[in-house]
């Protein structure tokens, strides 16, 4: 901390704080220089090579390791050996229904990313679907019965009300 006296700060302070000043921003840039090149994804480059069939299929299965990655984005061990085994039943002459039902047959209808819409995966296709159409009935039902009573509220003060209403606001007016 420079020392003040009545002439004002010392001639050390005085050459102190730009070069401390110096060291801090360079301390800072080097910091922000570190976490910019952390935060830079890196590709990550498959190991095997893959035909283009069996990455199409490997991007239908859901890997049973990483939540909500394919078997073809995924870099889990267990992902790169279902890779492999999708190229060999390739090469072996399957089909990619075949391969699919293999995967199914091993791991549940899960390991599908996108499946059949049959039998109770139907309902979670079409279930939001029948909620929000639901929900809107529910709503028009709720607001045109609101305007209902709203009408009849109205209609309901005859004449001989609204002539007792405007003789009161009459004579409060004056």
């Amino acid at each position: 901390m420079p020392v003040l006296d009545r002439r004002g700060p010392s001639r050390h302070a005085v050459w102190a704080r730009p070069a401390a000043r110096g060291r801090g921003i360079a301390v800072l840039v080097l910091a922000l220089a570190v976490l910019f090149a952390v935060s830079i994804p890196l590709p990550v480059w498959a190991e095997e090579p893959l035909s283009p069939e069996a990455l199409a299929i490997a991007n239908e299965l859901n890997c049973p390791v990483c939540e909500g990655q394919s078997v073809r984005d995924s870099n889990s061990q267990l992902a790169r050996q279902m890779r492999q085994v999708i190229q060999q039943k390739l090469d072996a002459g399957e089909s990619p229904d075949q391969i699919k039902a293999y995967f199914v047959e091993r791991y549940g209808i899960g390991i599908l990313r996108e499946p059949p819409k049959q039998g109770f995966t139907w309902a979670l296709w079409w279930g939001p679907v029948v909620g929000l159409v639901f929900g809107a009935a529910v709503l028009y039902a709720y607001l045109s019965r609101r305007a209902a009573a709203a009408q009849r509220q109205d209609s309901d003060l005859d004449t001989e009300d609204l002539r007792r209403l405007e003789e009161r606001l009459l004579s409060e007016a004056e």
